[in-house]
């Protein structure tokens, strides 16, 4: 009789898609079978060897075909409905298979993905490492004004105490950007507004002059500085009021500068501004500037953060 194991592909020579079209074309001849003379079922189910196959597939020599000859009769209803549930179960070990596969594939694909989104982040954080090496710093008490009140264990927080009106109040940090040439391309730091009455806190870069820790050091030459109203100075002059660069309590805000380009950097509560037209005067491009804050009102207060974790991520440049 016609015995087929279904744990066994029935044609193993051929690959899974093509053993597919061979049991897909075996259905459709049972499906004939019972429709035409047992004769023709026989050859076209069966083949003229009885399998639907020539000698060089299956690989029978002469010696079993003649001993299996007797068994090559037209094949009873059984036998093709055997025949038929044997494929069906191939059919389906196939598709089992086939689903499985596309499983692995799958998961390799997602596998990849996570590999190389690591090696991406690896990328990021070594030139995040590389990138951002600061030189560490702070608001100098020697170099402030005597209404402004230096605190923290970082001595990072600047507040404007007393009853003072009228003028501004600033403070200089203990050293000029040019310390941090020699670690990274760029200097950059920024502040966090604590406490804000109006629109007259101010930060950015300036010449050291102690004598002048009272009054507008954004209209001096030397000064890049960042108002609380929008406003943005360059080298002491006035480039416009922005609505959308104006800042308030509880925003941080960033400047900062390419020691190899002279282009100045401007950013807020992690984004950045679009100023990248604004560079650095060449005579202050040596690195003779200062981080400094100008206060107006008392009880204006902002935190500093001279590196390395900033709330822009410098590495994105």
């Amino acid at each position: 009789m016609y015995e087929f194991s279904p744990l066994q592909p029935i044609f193993p020579n051929l690959s899974p898609s093509e053993e597919m079209s061979v049991l897909f074309a075996r259905i459709a001849a049972l499906y004939r079978a019972k429709t035409i003379e047992p004769s023709v079922a026989s050859s076209e189910v069966f083949g003229q060897d009885g399998y639907g196959m020539n000698d060089d597939q299956f690989n029978l020599d002469e010696e079993e075909e003649d001993e299996q000859q007797e068994d090559r009769k037209t094949p009873t209803k059984d036998v093709l409905e055997d025949h038929f549930k044997v494929i069906l179960e191939r059919i389906g070990e196939i598709e089992k298979q086939q689903q499985q596969q596309s499983k692995a594939f799958l998961q390799l694909q997602n596998d990849q993905k996570k590999i190389l989104e690591k090696v991406s982040e690896m990328e990021k954080q070594t030139k995040k490492k590389v990138f951002l090496k600061f030189q560490e710093n702070f608001w100098n008490r020697f170099a402030c004004h005597k209404d402004i009140e230096i605190s923290g264990d970082k001595c990072l927080i600047a507040h404007l105490k007393g009853n003072p009106s009228g003028y501004w109040h600033s403070v200089f940090a203990k050293y000029p950007i040019v310390l941090n040439k020699h670690l990274s391309d760029f200097f950059y730091f920024e502040i966090s507004v604590m406490k804000k009455k109006y629109d007259w806190v101010m930060f950015g870069f300036a010449v050291k002059q102690q004598t002048k820790l009272q009054g507008s050091i954004h209209c001096e030459n030397g000064t890049y500085a960042y108002q609380s109203d929008g406003n943005i100075w360059i080298n002491g002059e006035r480039k416009g009021i922005n609505a959308e660069y104006s800042y308030c309590i509880g925003d941080i805000v960033g400047i900062g500068v390419n020691f190899a380009t002279r282009q100045m950097i401007f950013t807020k509560n992690g984004l950045r501004l679009n100023t990248s037209d604004f560079l650095v005067d060449p005579s202050f491009a040596d690195g003779s500037l200062y981080p400094f804050v100008t206060l107006w009102f008392s009880g204006d207060k902002i935190e500093a953060n001279f590196g390395p974790n900033f709330k822009f991520d410098l590495a994105t440049l």
